[in-house]
């Protein structure tokens, strides 16, 4: 059998990465449940008015579109939490693959990170442009 295939004892360093890379999987993982949580919120929080509306009696005028924006809004926040799951836990897995390659690499300009605060930046503009209308 050869000596390759014995797996090896990691240095301090590399533990200390690896618990690094720990944490930083269950911060995605709280940020998912943020995003999927808040998605569930907004997508029902519609109803919720409607409700309260309906418990008091008051004439409340119901707007189907205003519905329709709640349910696909909110959807849409649970699918984006969902995505970022998936797409941390394999940065995850091939960022611990190249620690124990010894082949870490830095991460690309454009990380999960970036792209997940551009995505939540257009949608806070867009609820922003909707309420001043609205």
């Amino acid at each position: 059998m050869p000596e390759d295939s014995e797996p090896r004892n990691a240095t301090n360093e590399e533990f200390k990465m690896m618990l690094q890379l720990e944490t930083s999987l269950l911060g995605w993982l709280r940020t998912s449940l943020a995003l999927m949580g808040f998605g569930f919120v907004i997508a029902r929080f519609g109803l919720f008015l409607r409700e309260i509306a309906m418990a008091a009696q008051v004439g409340v005028h119901p707007h189907p579109w205003l519905a329709r924006v709640n349910t696909a809004t909110g959807t849409g926040l649970i699918i984006l939490g969902v995505v970022v799951m998936m797409i941390s836990v394999r940065n995850h897995q091939r960022t611990v693959e190249q620690l124990q390659r010894g082949e870490l690499k830095w991460p690309s300009r454009w990380p999960l990170s970036v792209i997940i605060c551009l995505i939540l930046c257009a949608m806070g503009m867009g609820m922003a442009i909707y309420l001043s209308l609205v």
